[in-house]
């Protein structure tokens, strides 16, 4: 059995070394998913089994004894660091970061649950200590004193961007997997200098250059989607690597860090069963799905604290992907945040990001260089035949291949880290381009045949008016409704700002593009002149 119970003089409690005995009963799982219960949970459990009863919880033998804390002079900084010495030796070391109290399994860091932080400061109600007077006297505990002392001990215990400095690499059930420069992985014994804060549930022996198993579900799903496309292989790829980004966390240390648009118009398309795979890869509480339009909001921005995935069902608007706060969580900028009724922090996200979408959004006022540098569109252009298709193949690839799909992620991370960038599928190119030129309409005018663009040694000129003009005859012949297009001052930043090269002057024949000159039927004339 992996659960067991054993009398306290023969055991050892969580955290503490060998041959430290514990008081009571010692209750002790193995299970990767029962990792940072509290013992409480199993106590219920064996109430509820009947391997105890009730009144076993108040028979003499198994009581510890009573004792009234004493202190010095009562104050809430004596009371924190003597709640912080007993939570210690209760399990071991433990630190504070990122607004919570961490403690070491001995496979990764989890946070001990408030209740258990109150419940260690109610011990001292009633405690005793001498007044400067010298007249005894006891502690009265409320609310706002109790609050007080855990404030505190949080500062007591702060190790402040603990996690942020956690090495490279995959904890899982088999232990560390560490990378070198070139990517090349090696499994090392878990430990708590690693800074980890999940187990994924997957073992893993040694690294394989091995293809997937042609029988595997994972093979079934991954070919099923992209069976038809030319560059299906550059796909899988691109997932292997998402899938090592976000194990590593080092989604958001890459050169160029991208959340993954997976965009499929017609349904059945398995964009939700490969999403629903990258979540099996991870522990639940590594993953979140906060969508984009959740992101100024920071009590749900605080959940992606930690997270090495977020990856909700939904993209939403553009609106949000075009804010400051979609950029830093997407680069990794520290990030202050707060959860309601909560002080704030400020970590640095880790998270790889990916969402799904039946259409792209168009973006208004269009797609800036920042906002292209941080997407990539993975396309879903294939309808898995009815007879093909398996009820939940993504959470059953977790349940079913766990180690499988550990490996193929490690692969991911191997390439990912030697290159810092992800695999580019050529059609992931061209869908952005699509993307970005049905949503800025100068962008597209500029990359167009009918612009000529200054080279070395050709200075162009043409007048701001000019340009418009023949910019909003270009777009009605492609289609574009007026409504869409920008009017002259919004059109000439626009120029600037698409990273052509294009400035701006104002001469007293009025304001002229340098580095532009409009080509294309009829409209040779329109530039000013070559210097």
């Amino acid at each position: 059995m992996a659960t067991f119970v054993c009398d306290a003089g023969q055991g050892e409690s969580e955290g503490q070394g060998q041959g430290d005995k514990s008081d009571g009963f010692v209750i002790h799982c193995r299970h990767a998913h029962c990792t940072g219960h509290d013992r409480l949970v199993f106590l219920r459990q064996m109430l509820e089994q009947r391997w105890l009863a009730i009144g076993d919880l108040t028979h003499a033998p198994y009581l510890a004894e009573s004792t009234t804390r004493e202190l010095a002079i009562g104050s809430d900084a004596e009371m924190a660091e003597r709640v912080a010495q007993e939570l210690s030796e209760r399990f071991g070391s433990i630190i504070h970061d990122e607004a919570k109290v961490w403690r070491y399994t001995g496979q990764q860091w989890v946070a001990i649950h408030d209740d258990i932080l109150w419940r260690a400061v109610f011990l001292y109600d009633g405690a005793t200590f001498k007044t400067p007077a010298g007249e005894p006297a006891n502690v009265k505990l409320n609310r706002s004193r109790t609050e007080s002392i855990l404030a505190c001990m949080d500062a007591l215990l702060r190790h402040r961007q603990f996690f942020a400095g956690a090495p490279r690499g995959i904890n899982c059930a088999s232990g560390f997997i560490t990378f070198d420069a070139t990517g090349q992985p090696s499994l090392l014994p878990h430990n708590r200098d690693h800074r980890q804060r999940h187990v994924l549930p997957g073992q893993w022996q040694a690294a394989t250059d091995a293809p997937i198993d042609p029988g595997s579900l994972l093979h079934r799903l991954l070919h099923g989607c992209f069976k038809d496309d030319a560059d299906r292989a550059a796909k899988i790829d691109l997932l292997a690597e998402v899938a090592g980004a976000a194990a590593t966390g080092m989604a958001t240390r890459l050169i160029e860090p991208k959340a993954i648009v997976c965009v499929g118009k017609l349904a059945e398309n398995g964009k939700s069963q490969v999403l629903a795979a990258l979540r099996a890869l991870l522990p639940k509480d590594a993953v979140s799905a906060i969508s984009p339009g959740k992101f100024d909001d920071r009590t749900f921005v605080c959940h992606l604290a930690g997270k090495l995935l977020n990856a909700p069902d939904e993209l939403g608007g553009t609106d949000a992907i075009v804010s400051d706060t979609f950029k830093q969580l997407i680069t990794g900028d520290p990030t202050r945040t707060r959860d309601v009724y909560q002080a704030s922090f400020e970590f640095e996200p880790v998270a790889q990001h990916i969402f799904a979408t039946n259409v792209l959004p168009p973006f208004k006022g269009g797609m800036d260089r920042g906002v292209r540098r941080r997407l990539m569109v993975l396309t879903f252009n294939r309808v898995i035949p009815r007879e093909d298709r398996l009820d939940r193949i993504g959470t059953r690839i977790g349940e079913e291949e766990a180690d499988l799909l550990l490996a193929w992620a490690v692969r991911g991370a191997s390439r990912v880290i030697q290159r810092r960038s992800f695999t580019i599928p050529p059609s992931s190119a061209e869908a952005l381009q699509d993307w970005m030129y049905s949503s800025d309409t100068v962008l597209a005018w500029l990359d167009s045949d009918e612009v000529e663009i200054s080279t070395v040694g050709v200075q162009l000129r043409t007048a701001v008016s000019v340009a418009h003009r023949h910019f909003v005859g270009w777009a009605a012949e492609q289609g574009f409704g007026r409504e869409r297009l920008p009017a002259v001052n919004g059109f000439s930043q626009r120029v600037e700002a698409a990273g052509h090269g294009v400035s701006k002057t104002r001469t007293s024949a009025g304001a002229h593009f340098v580095g532009l000159a409009c080509i294309g039927p009829d409209r040779g004339h329109d530039h000013v002149g070559r210097r």
